[in-house]
């Protein structure tokens, strides 16, 4: 090793293709990692921004709520958590311009990009491509409050899909310094990076301006499970019922207001993913491994350990080796057994051993 190589490892690539490759690690529990989170929660999943649009006005729907405050403030929390937790040097001074590190966060994350137009009485920052608009808004309003040393409200309007501003007023509410969000289901804690995986996750990569990179001509984004576990946390309180879809999926929850939530956002996934046209075909239950690796691990949301067939109509058992999130996961899935089996089927999850059970079957009994 030579006498400065220490300093070779930190640098970042300066290609924006290398860039991304560089932060996001697939691994062999069907989750991605974030090299930049080693100290706190890494896995962060890979998401159409299309399709998580699609996904959360679903769960708008099911739940009977507007959910757009709470994904922001669920990201602003996620900001401020890793901006405290994290070994990197935070947004500083009223300049977006010379916040270096957090904006190749925004491009590595495929957010978009941001500038400030006002500094006055208020504040307007505006977003330009903005992945999504509650994510972004949120987001950018923690870099400001950590590069101010102040607390704002904020609002965003967005007139054009291309163009987000957001408005921050000085506030002197104090709020609590968010604490760290862990998940309630088995983790996997044996993983390694997946060389292949990686490989395939990022063959077509495409980026076509700061903070704007795609996938099979996809526009992508990426999102840590913290977001989604402190999103989750803030919708609990006012969930009373399911205003549609189905009710009919099983998990292993004592929480009846946390199992609404799973069930609204595991129903909004298997509709997004059944009507997006995937062609699945299942011969033999060990068929699975490669749906699994292809809908779930190339995007950071789960891996399948082992796969049992339950019944002779295609019911199957499939434990995870990883999981972003059982009700993200489980929707997907659902949507493969249905468009596999051309019927409607249901779901039931279970924690044993250590690992996430996904049950899949006929929704109706089937004489043999």
């Amino acid at each position: 090793m030579g006498l400065f190589d220490f300093l070779k490892r930190d640098r970042l690539p300066s290609d924006p293709v290398d860039r991304i490759k560089h932060r996001w690690e697939n691994h062999s529990n069907g989750l991605i990692n974030d090299k930049k989170c080693a100290s706190i929660d890494s896995s962060a999943a890979k998401f159409s921004t299309i399709g998580f649009e699609t996904w959360f006005l679903g769960l708008e729907q099911r739940l009977g709520q507007s959910l757009g405050r709470r994904l922001a403030h669920a990201a602003l929390e996620h900001q401020e958590y890793f901006l405290n937790n994290l070994d990197v040097k935070s947004p500083s001074g009223r300049s977006p311009d010379s916040w270096f590190e957090n904006t190749i966060d925004w491009q590595t994350r495929g957010l978009g990009r941001y500038r400030k137009l006002e500094d006055r009485d208020e504040v307007r920052l505006l977003v330009e491509h903005p992945a999504s608009a509650p994510i972004c808004s949120g987001l950018l309003t923690a870099a400001w409050e950590k590069a101010t040393s102040s607390r704002h409200r904020f609002v965003w309007s967005q007139n054009t899909q291309d163009g987000l501003i957001v408005t921050l007023n000085l506030d002197d509410k104090e709020l609590p310094i968010p604490s760290k969000q862990k998940p309630i289901w088995p983790i996997s804690e044996v993983s390694y990076g997946d060389s292949d995986l990686s490989e395939e996750t990022w063959e077509d990569l495409r980026v076509e301006s700061k903070g704007i990179w795609s996938i099979m001509n996809e526009r992508k984004m990426i999102l840590h499970r913290d977001l989604m576990l402190r999103f989750e946390e803030f919708c609990l309180p006012y969930i009373s019922k399911i205003e549609s879809g189905r009710q009919d999926l099983v998990w292993p929850l004592e929480d009846n207001q946390r199992s609404l939530w799973w069930t609204a956002a595991a129903d909004s996934m298997r509709k997004s993913q059944f009507d997006s046209g995937l062609h699945i075909l299942v011969s033999t239950p060990e068929d699975w491994v490669g749906i699994a690796r292809r809908h779930l691990a190339m995007n950071g949301l789960g891996g399948v350990q082992s796969v049992e067939a339950t019944d002779s109509h295609g019911g199957v058992e499939i434990v995870l080796s990883g999981v972003f999130h059982p009700a993200l996961s489980g929707g997907i899935l659902l949507a493969c057994w249905e468009r596999a089996h051309g019927r409607r089927g249901k779901l039931k999850c279970s924690f044993n051993s250590g690992a996430v059970h996904i049950f899949l079957s006929s929704s109706v009994d089937i004489a043999n």
